[in-house]
């Protein structure tokens, strides 16, 4: 995991992916991140031989098709916080996006439960997460500042700023 310089401008917006919203949990029992929708990736390689069968307990099975970087942003103390998670798994199978507790932990980070919450901490103390609990799940509140904006444009004919309105 790596985190980058804070951002304090911008107006957030909940992430959700092009085609599919999509939660983002930390998993406990995850053995390793796993996103569903590839347009997330920052870096992306599609496996040769991709992994099928896996499993991902009470006898649902998913496949593995590559592996990548994901680059997400969250706020932390009104603060906005790039985060990046290397070697990600592509799972398109997968219902949810899983953060693994174990490879933050592997990657030199501790994550703490408590009173509703899992924080995650950098070595020198820093929170890089704050997850708030939803039921039984960690939910990850993921914002993208700068949303998707589509422009057209007329060539045939002009037309009025009203009718653009």
């Amino acid at each position: 995991m790596r985190v980058g310089n804070d951002q304090t401008s911008g107006d957030p917006v909940i992430f959700h992916t092009k085609t599919e919203n999509r939660l983002t949990l930390i998993d406990s029992g995850a053995s390793d991140h796993c996103f569903v929708d590839k347009s997330i990736f920052s870096s992306y390689t599609p496996l040769v031989n991709p992994s099928e069968g896996l499993s991902a307990g009470e006898g649902s099975v998913f496949s593995i098709i590559g592996k990548g970087d994901v680059k997400f942003q969250t706020y932390i103390n009104g603060r906005v916080r790039n985060i990046i998670l290397e070697d990600v798994l592509h799972t398109p199978e997968l219902r949810s996006n899983l953060i693994s507790v174990s490879k933050l932990e592997m990657k030199g980070t501790a994550v703490t439960f408590k009173d509703g919450k899992a924080i995650v901490e950098l070595a020198d103390g820093s929170r890089v997460l704050s997850v708030v609990k939803s039921g039984s799940m960690y939910i990850i509140k993921i914002v993208q500042l700068s949303p998707e904006a589509f422009i057209a444009q007329s060539n045939r004919k002009p037309t009025s700023f009203n009718t653009w309105h």
